[in-house]
């Protein structure tokens, strides 16, 4: 690596290498993640946009919310969850991103297992 290459995260390089989710946790308005702060940032960036999404879902179906959303995009498969043990007035939410598609039924149980661990 020469001084003008940016620093590599190696949790997001193992993550990518083995192709396994990368978990992160979001609330009152920060995200946190393991995986650098250039992930973290992509991720809240795509937790805003599955939020609002979720929330016109919500209104349109006549709910008050939707408790999960996950995302396909090209060879990429992305999402939340609420987590059910935090706050209802200020939940907590749990997501994950991952280089590859993967089954919505997996995505979910490991968020479900992260939130768990």
């Amino acid at each position: 690596m020469d001084a003008s290459s940016p620093p590599v995260n190696e949790a997001l390089a193992e993550a990518l290498r083995v192709r396994q989710p990368r978990f992160f946790r979001a609330s009152r308005g920060s995200a946190k993640g393991r995986t650098g702060p250039e992930d973290t940032s992509r991720f809240a960036d795509n937790l805003m946009i599955l939020q609002e999404c979720a929330l016109l879902v919500g209104e349109k179906l006549e709910m008050s919310s939707v408790a999960h959303a996950v995302y396909y995009e090209g060879e990429e498969t992305g999402g939340f969850s609420f987590d059910p043990s935090s706050d209802p007035q200020n939940p907590d939410v749990v997501g994950a991103i991952v280089n590859r598609r993967m089954p919505m039924r997996e995505f979910l149980q490991s968020m479900r297992e992260f939130i768990n661990s």
